[in-house]
């Protein structure tokens, strides 16, 4: 079994610890209740193609995006399928299951209060994008790979932004927006938060019961474009999630020129050369397919809608209180103008619906006043929605005719309050103060909420913090003895459950109290961070080095036998013979142990087990 990993658990804790962690700070991105059944039904002996088809049917949105993926263009099929048996049998039965936890997740996140902060909510768009993208990429390039599991991992690959953002919306926004390389972030977040969205993604998925193959292609993605090695579907799978996130952003925003020349170079890096001639018309079916799977998203309406957004009624700058009257024929026009005026608002008159919208995106207008003359036709409903759609503001109706139903249209369609054409300029100005008020207790209690988040934000940071503080030894940056004991008593419950191996090794340093005698203590700090740092460097993602107390070291691996133990025991021996210090060589002595059912009865009994032998091997070399 390698125990070379990427992670730096001095910055990163273990999976398992830091699984702990982000559990308890609440609010983490999961699959919906029906994705999580299938998860269930999938990881039974048992369960049958009717027995899965059936809880998608029950989720009509995600039989929906099922079919639609199946029936994608270019997968090679003959005819289309209806069935969601037979779309689970095109796509395989896991893929699907996997999709729909994917999707769920971006569901969940973008309809629990995610839009508060705008990088949230932006991070579900560009995670959708990008398994557009991949599923587009796929379409024309010979990827060993289905589409369900790339769309997959483009959709679940940032889930650890999402638990961030949660966690600390204001200071990690800001990161996202000053930092672009991955690289870079992950350093950024492990300085800033003790834990970066890859590990966090990684514990995540794992924890959802994701398959190991898929999350190993979203750590390829993230890692150095020029250091893609390893097993080769791997590697060139992250390389189309990784090219996939680097269209996102274009394609979310529908640049066509910029996104034309970044997908001729994304396909010439898989050895597609696309004639400039045709590019244009290749991008026109990726934008399309992006359009059909956005409309679908919870929340989705367009970036700055809404009466209140465009208007930027919560940014707390009111220097002036403006008023749009579009009211051309009416004879009251004039009297509205002038009570408004002279309750102190600055009124500005348009003659044409166009100038009305064109104020409204191009100014700050507060609150809206149109006249409308007959509001109560299919048609006039439809305009009217539209307009109230691309408002800036608040919007106060003026309309003659309309009954009860159509002024409850009317207020679910967005509009403020509907007054009678003969309404007088004192009544207007009374509206519209109202509205004013709530759009000014809006923009207070917008503010109130955001001074609590960044308190909550830095609070729960300094939590976040000091509870690492407790768990890691600060001279080496290890975890400590709390950590370790948690960590094994975890991992010994789940071997116990699978049958699975569970080893650890008991490491001691040979000389120590020499070289604390005749170089000091600073030099014996020394030795213990080097060998630290030696330590970290043989861990697998899974495993964890703690530091017991004095020169005493514990490395506790799931899934390892006693025999694979003393393979990472000679490699360890191998690094610490090319150490130079200036104490002298740096040497050790390590016991190693596995679990075993018919002597061990708990964690306690595998650490004295290993501890022993230890013991033993130091007294054999007197």
């Amino acid at each position: 079994m390698d125990h070379t990993g990427t992670t730096d658990p001095g910055e990163s804790v273990s999976e398992s610890a830091l699984l702990l962690q982000i559990q308890a700070l609440g609010q983490l991105p999961s699959p919906s209740h029906t994705a999580l059944r299938l998860f269930s039904l999938l990881q039974s002996e048992d369960h049958g193609l009717n027995e899965i088809a059936a809880v998608v049917k029950s989720d009509p949105a995600l039989t929906v995006r099922l079919l639609r993926l199946a029936n994608r263009p270019g997968n090679g099929a003959v005819r289309p399928v209806a069935a969601v048996e037979e779309a689970l049998m095109r796509l395989g039965v896991n893929a699907a299951v996997h999709l729909s936890a994917g999707l769920s997740v971006l569901d969940k996140a973008m309809s629990s209060g995610g839009s508060e902060v705008h990088s949230y909510v932006d991070l579900c768009h560009r995670s959708l994008a990008a398994a557009v993208a991949s599923e587009w990429i796929c379409g024309r390039t010979s990827v060993p790979a289905g589409s369900a599991e790339m769309f997959t991992c483009c959709l679940l690959a940032r889930v650890g932004q999402l638990a961030l953002l949660r966690f600390y919306p204001e200071p990690y926004s800001a990161l996202m927006e000053t930092v672009d390389d991955v690289e870079d972030l992950l350093h950024q977040e492990r300085q800033n938060f003790g834990m970066d969205h890859l590990s966090i993604g990684v514990a995540l998925l794992r924890d959802w019961g994701f398959p190991d193959f898929l999350v190993d292609v979203i750590r390829q993605s993230e890692s150095s474009a020029d250091n893609m090695s390893g097993q080769e579907r791997v590697a060139l799978m992250g390389q189309v999630l990784r090219a996939s996130w680097d269209l996102a952003p274009m394609v979310t925003r529908g640049r066509d020129a910029s996104l034309q020349a970044r997908a001729r170079e994304v396909m010439a890096s898989f050895g597609i050369n696309i004639p400039e001639s045709e590019i244009g018309e290749w991008v026109s079916q990726l934008q399309a397919s992006w359009k059909l799977w956005n409309r679908d998203m919870p929340n989705n309406a367009p970036e700055g809608s809404g009466p209140l957004a465009e208007a930027g009624l919560s940014s707390g700058k009111f220097s002036s209180v403006e008023v749009i009257l579009h009211a051309p024929r009416s004879a009251q026009a004039p009297a509205w103008q002038k009570a408004l005026e002279k309750a102190g608002f600055s009124v500005k008159t348009v003659s044409a619906i166009e100038s009305v919208r064109g104020q409204a995106i191009a100014g700050h207008p507060t609150i809206v006043v149109i006249s409308f003359e007959d509001a109560s036709g299919s048609d006039q409903m439809t305009a009217i929605r539209k307009l109230v759609a691309s408002m800036g503001g608040p919007v106060i109706l003026v309309s003659g005719g309309a009954d009860e139903i159509t002024v409850a249209h009317l207020l679910e369609a967005g509009v403020e309050a509907v007054l009678s054409p003969q309404v007088s300029g004192e009544l207007m100005a009374a509206q519209v103060a109202r509205l004013l008020r709530h759009v000014l207790l809006h923009q207070t209690l917008e503010s109130e909420r955001g001074t609590h988040r960044r308190i909550l934000s830095q609070l729960a940071l300094t939590t976040r913090k000091l509870h690492r503080q407790t768990l890691t030894d600060p001279l080496t940056g290890l975890a400590n003895r709390r950590m370790g004991d948690a960590f094994l008593k975890r991992h010994w419950a789940q071997a116990e459950r699978r049958q699975t191996p569970l080893s650890c090794m008991v490491i001691d340093l040979d000389n120590f109290k020499k070289i604390n005698d005749a170089y000091g203590h600073d030099a014996g700090d020394r030795v213990l961070q080097v060998m630290a740092e030696i330590l970290k460097r043989q861990l697998r993602q899974e495993d964890l080095v703690v530091r017991l107390g004095g020169d005493e070291f514990l490395m506790i691996c799931p899934l390892t036998t006693e025999a694979e133990m003393s393979v990472l025991r000679n490699r360890l021996q191998v690094a610490v013979s090319k150490t130079v210090l200036e104490t002298g060589p740096l040497g050790f002595s390590a016991g190693v142990a596995q679990r075993d059912t018919q002597t061990m009865k708990g964690p306690e009994d595998l650490l004295r087990v290993a501890d022993q032998r230890l013991m033993s091997l130091k007294r054999g070399r007197r």
